[in-house]
């Protein structure tokens, strides 16, 4: 027996579901390679650093380094919450979830 979903959960299960069909495209890979090598494997050469302000300039190009890798990161757990939960409501759509109701 099909259930009906609320509107946003209409908007969820088709976003979640495009956001799936997206990653499975070799472009798509090609860029989740990047934002993992970025969210993994991001550090900054201290070698690379010289001159008076080295010290402060590593750290600065270190604080750009964190919050690159933390996007990265941040948009491929995004991608990934939102094709869980179109999981989770297509098996909601098609009966195969209880949904209890809540009580107050």
């Amino acid at each position: 027996m099909e259930n009906t979903l609320l509107q946003e959960e209409q908007t969820e299960l088709r976003l979640g579901q495009e956001l799936y069909e997206m990653t499975q495209t070799p472009g798509f890979q090609i860029l989740k390679t990047w934002f993992e090598d970025m969210a993994f494997h991001s550090w900054v050469d201290p070698r690379e650093i010289d001159g008076d302000n080295g010290k402060s300039e590593w750290e600065w190009r270190e604080l750009n380094a964190f919050h690159a890798a933390n996007n990265a990161k941040e948009i491929l757990e995004r991608i990934q919450q939102m094709i869980s939960r179109a999981e989770y409501l297509d098996q909601k759509k098609k009966g195969e979830v209880k949904v209890r109701p809540m009580k107050v």
